[in-house]
């Protein structure tokens, strides 16, 4: 008895949730590199690639959902991994600015920024 199995078909924008998820660590981490300049190409390079993993994988769910296709593991991948960095980076950015407004003396202030300081 030959039963052939249909798989469904995958969907396309899991896929690119997925390829985006993973260029966002990469590039995430990249910017972590001691090598100067780096964070400041690849922090906006990984905030884009994370919002776009994000997008592409919650549409791509409900797509999966509708139309009863595969890539479901891809576009949860997608996700997390947009979703991971973006809280990263919202933790990064809140400490920096509780350093700034706690601790001004803590990082030497060039002079034209110490006359805004309150």
């Amino acid at each position: 008895m030959n039963q052939e199995t249909i798989d469904p078909p995958l969907n396309n924008q899991s896929v690119l949730s997925l390829v985006f998820g993973i260029l966002t660590f990469l590039s995430f981490c990249i910017g972590l590199a001691p090598f100067p300049f780096s964070d400041l190409i690849c922090y906006p390079i990984s905030f884009l690639l994370a919002i776009l993993a994000l997008v592409f994988g919650t549409i791509s769910l409900i797509q999966i959902r509708r139309r009863n296709e595969s890539g479901r593991p891809m576009a949860w991948f997608g996700i997390i991994s947009g979703g991971l960095v973006l809280l990263c980076m919202i933790c990064m950015i809140i400490i920096v600015v509780a350093l700034f407004m706690f601790a001004p003396d803590f990082i030497p202030m060039p002079p034209f920024i110490q006359k805004f300081l309150i």
